[in-house]
């Protein structure tokens, strides 16, 4: 069995990070289909057996890569608090900061903080 995992990974990282996930899917079903074509055109031909099993082995991988990748997605996407507020001119200036509170707090909290630079 071939290790699809890294085959899956350096493709969709080779990738454009700012390409839409249209063009991961389009990568997945080529591979689905190079995967089907070769293991049907082999001499000794496999059973049905030993194509799900690898075609299975393909899925895991897919879905292994698909969930870091969407996962590095939405933490790109998550602002730190150092770039909240970036520009020079602000320095000093108080900014509105929304805040994520949990715990015994959650819920308590009427008003926006205010952080000052």
């Amino acid at each position: 069995m071939a290790d699809y995992y890294q085959l899956i990974a350096k493709a969709v990282a080779g990738l454009d990070p700012k390409a839409p996930s249209e063009s991961r899917r389009a990568l997945y079903e080529r591979a689905r289909a190079a995967l089907l074509a070769e293991m049907r055109t082999i001499n000794p031909p496999f059973t049905e057996a030993e194509i799900t099993r690898e075609r299975l082995a393909l899925e895991e991988a897919v879905r292994r890569v698909e969930g870091e990748t969407s996962q590095r997605e939405r933490e790109a996407r998550i602002p730190s608090f150092s770039n909240l507020v970036t520009d020079t001119e602000d320095q000093g200036r108080t900014a509105a900061v929304p805040m994520i509170v949990t715990g015994g707090a959650t819920g308590r909290l009427t008003r926006i903080w205010r952080v000052r630079r």
